[in-house]
């Protein structure tokens, strides 16, 4: 019989492990633990793993020293920012990912868009506080909408604003495509013209502080910004100042440059949250999920 091997499932939260799956790792011989809480990832004991399934949790140099018998990280996600794949080569450690959730990302684009250009925070906000102040709004079809990045995600939002009758989309990307009810443009006429700014970028070298003070500055005023790709492509601290300068109008941060995140950001007027959830819903989830078992099976 083979050696037992032992993995970790640290993405959170992890909605697969069903009767089928336990099954299955016993049948391959392989023990599981799980963990619960995202905090609780830097207390676990990694040199007892052979493999991980994870999140978005850092897997850097420090971290992936401690981890002896590792030879596979199957990510749940498309973003493998997080991981140093360069002592992962070194070591022999095998980096995988999973396909984009595509479809669940850009309904939670389209909802925040709303959410923001319809001003539902405010609103919600000065009920909570008894007062009625009904705020009127341009409609979404009528916006001069901004996509930075074309891959997968860009190209289904920017289909989907076009069936919902969006008549204006700009579209930056290192790329150029051919399609009639785009435009493809450079990223400062972007930033000068989008009145919403969706953000659908990887994270690399290139994209950190993609959208900093420079280009905070040459934004068209008034816009909303929402970001859902990774927080250090969009520079918190030039956000802040985008909002002060009323250049700014609003935003919706599905990501942070630290996660879980508790900075000064919370206490921000006009800045709406969520913990990084664009692709949390059952369908998606566990598309992505049984794909990262499969990746970490046929690989340990």
């Amino acid at each position: 019989m083979k050696n037992k091997r032992k993995i970790l499932i640290t993405a959170v939260p992890f909605i697969s492990l069903n009767t089928n799956l336990k099954k299955l790792l016993k049948k391959k011989n392989i023990s599981f633990d799980l963990l619960k809480k995202v905090n609780d990832f830097k207390k676990i004991d990694l040199s007892k793993y052979d493999g991980i399934i994870a999140g978005v949790e850092k897997y850097d140099k420090k971290t992936l020293k401690k981890a002896k018998r590792l030879k596979v990280i199957s990510r749940v996600g498309i973003g493998i920012d997080s991981i140093d794949k360069i002592f992962c080569k070194e070591k022999k450690i095998k980096v995988l990912k999973t396909n984009s959730p595509n479809v669940a990302v850009v309904e939670f684009i389209i909802g925040s868009m709303i959410f923001l250009i319809r001003q539902f925070g405010p609103m919600y906000i000065d009920l909570k506080n008894k007062k009625w102040k009904p705020i009127i709004s341009k409609s979404l079809t009528d916006m001069t909408v901004g996509i930075l990045g074309y891959g997968k995600i860009g190209k289904l939002l920017s289909k989907k604003l076009i069936s919902l009758g969006v008549k204006k989309i700009l579209v930056n990307d290192i790329k150029k495509f051919r399609n009639k009810r785009i435009v493809f443009c450079t990223k400062n006429y972007l930033l000068k013209n989008s009145e919403l700014l969706s953000i659908n970028l990887e994270l690399n070298k290139k994209t950190e502080n993609f959208i900093s003070f420079k280009q905070v500055k040459i934004m068209r005023k008034g816009i909303f910004i929402i970001n859902s790709s990774r927080g250090k492509i969009l520079n918190e601290k030039s956000l802040v100042y985008g909002l002060k300068k009323k250049i700014i109008r609003g935003a919706f941060l599905d990501v942070f440059s630290n996660e879980p995140y508790k900075g000064d950001l919370l206490k921000i007027k006009n800045i709406f949250f969520t913990p990084h959830i664009s692709s949390f819903t059952f369908s998606a989830r566990q598309k992505m999920e049984n794909e990262a078992i499969k990746n970490l099976i046929n690989n340990l």
